[in-house]
C-alpha cells in the first residue's frame, strides 16, 4: 500500500520531467528566430554572399543529387554529376522522365523542410549535421564522375594515408617526408584526371563541405550544433524559394533552357505551368512545416489546458 505521503512527491518529479521540455522547445524556437535574423542580415549585407558561399553549393550539391537518385530509382544511370563555382550545376543520364526533371526542384525543397523540422530537436542536430555531410560526400563519390568515380577513391585514400602518416612525429623523417611526397604526388595526378574532366570543382568542393558538416556535428556542443542546423535549414529552404522563383521568371520572360524548359519539351505543357507548379508546391510544403513546428504545438498546449480542469472534476 502506497503511502500518502508519497502522493506529492510523485506530483513534484511530474512537474521536474515536464518542464525541460517545454524549455527544449522554446530554446529550438529561439535558435530558428535567430538563425532567420542572421539569414535576412547577410541577405542586407554587401559581400556577405562569401559566408553563405558554401552553403549555395550544399544546395546545388542536393539539388543535382535530386536528379541523380531519381534516375537510379527510374532505371537510368548517371554519367556525369558536376557543381560549378556560380550555383549552378547538371546532372548527365542515361534517360530521362518526368520524375527525374522534377526531382531537383522539388527535391531540394523537401530537404529543406525535412532538415528545418529535424533542427527543433537539440538531441538530433549534431546527428542531422553528420548525417547532412555523409550525404554529401556520397554524392561526391558515386556521381561526380559517375560509374568512373569509384576509380578514383582508391587512389585518393592511398594520398589521404599517405599524407596523414607523414604528419605523424614518431616516424624517422626521411620516411615522413616520402610518404608526404608521394601522397602529393597522387593527390596531383588526380587534380590533373580531374581537371581533364571538368569536375576539380565539384570534387573540392563536395570533400570540403562533407567533411567539414561531419567535422561540426561531431565537434560542435549540441545548443552550438542546433544553431547551425537550424541556419542550414534556413538557409536551404531560402535557396530553394529563390531558386523557384528565379526559374518561374525565366520561364515565364526568356526561352532558357531549364528543368522547366525540359518539362515543357516532354509534355507540351508550357515551362512557366511547371515553374509555377513546383513554386506553388514548395510554398505549401514550407507552409505545412512551419504550421507543424508553431501552430499545432499551441493548439496540443491549449487543448492540454482544457483538459486538466476536467480531469480534476
Amino acid at each position: 500500500m502506497r503511502h500518502p505521503d508519497n502522493l506529492p512527491l510523485q506530483h513534484h518529479v511530474k512537474h521536474a520531467v515536464a518542464a525541460p521540455v517545454g524549455q527544449d522547445r522554446r530554446s529550438s524556437l529561439l535558435w530558428l528566430t535567430l538563425a532567420t535574423v542572421v539569414t535576412l542580415i547577410l541577405m542586407a549585407v554587401p559581400f556577405a554572399s562569401v559566408v553563405t558561399f558554401p552553403i549555395r553549393t550544399f544546395v546545388t550539391f542536393i539539388h543535382e543529387g535530386c536528379h541523380a537518385l531519381a534516375a537510379l530509382l527510374s532505371g537510368f544511370y548517371v554519367i556525369r554529376m558536376t557543381v560549378h563555382w556560380d550555383g549552378s550545376g547538371l546532372t548527365l543520364t542515361s534517360g530521362q522522365n518526368a520524375f527525374v526533371t522534377s526531382a531537383g526542384y522539388l527535391g531540394t525543397t523537401l530537404f529543406g523542410a525535412f532538415l528545418l523540422y529535424q533542427a527543433q530537436h537539440r538531441n538530433r542536430a549534431n546527428v542531422l549535421l553528420i548525417g547532412s555531410g555523409m550525404l554529401v560526400l556520397l554524392l561526391t563519390i558515386l556521381f561526380v564522375n559517375g560509374q568512373a568515380s569509384w576509380l578514383m577513391m582508391l587512389p585518393l585514400a592511398m594520398a589521404g594515408t599517405l599524407l596523414l602518416g607523414g604528419l605523424r612525429t614518431s616516424l624517422p623523417m626521411p620516411l615522413r617526408w616520402s610518404m608526404l611526397g608521394a601522397g602529393g604526388l597522387l593527390v596531383l595526378l588526380l587534380s590533373v584526371v580531374c581537371i581533364m574532366t571538368g569536375t576539380l570543382y565539384s570534387w573540392v568542393s563536395g570533400l570540403s563541405i562533407g567533411l567539414g558538416l561531419i567535422a561540426l556535428g561531431v565537434f560542435t556542443k549540441p545548443h552550438w550544433g542546433q544553431f547551425v542546423a537550424n541556419f542550414l535549414a534556413v538557409q536551404c529552404c531560402l535557396n530553394a524559394m529563390l531558386d523557384l522563383k528565379t526559374l518561374f521568371f525565366i520561364s515565364t520572360l526568356t526561352g532558357i533552357q531549364s528543368d522547366a524548359a525540359t518539362m515543357a519539351q516532354m509534355t507540351g505543357i508550357p515551362a512557366f505551368f511547371w515553374a509555377s507548379a513546383w513554386l506553388a508546391s514548395g510554398i505549401l510544403l514550407l507552409g505545412v512545416t512551419l504550421w507543424f513546428l508553431f501552430q499545432r504545438p499551441a493548439r496540443t498546449r491549449s487543448a492540454a489546458s482544457y483538459a486538466k480542469p476536467a480531469a480534476a472534476k
